[in-house]
């Protein structure tokens, strides 16, 4: 298996199991679902997966958590 290859599988296993906070230029924030419980966006990478309703907070800016800002690049 190529670096490639390993990297491809990594993305579809993170998509296929909502554990992507973000993705974008080859880089892809994986999130274990405790820690999105933690910081409130299960709800999102859950609908970004394609497996939960559009959370409300989703359309609107909601301010970020203590500590969230390291974490999460917005």
């Amino acid at each position: 298996m190529t670096r490639e290859d390993a990297y491809a599988e990594i993305g579809r296993l993170a998509a296929e199991h909502a554990l992507i906070a973000q993705a974008f230029g080859g880089v892809i924030t994986v999130v274990h679902p405790d820690t999105q419980r933690e910081y409130g966006i299960e709800a999102k990478c859950l609908y970004m997966a394609g497996q939960g309703p559009c959370p409300d907070d989703l359309l609107k800016a909601a301010p970020l958590k203590p500590g969230q800002q390291e974490m999460f690049a917005t």
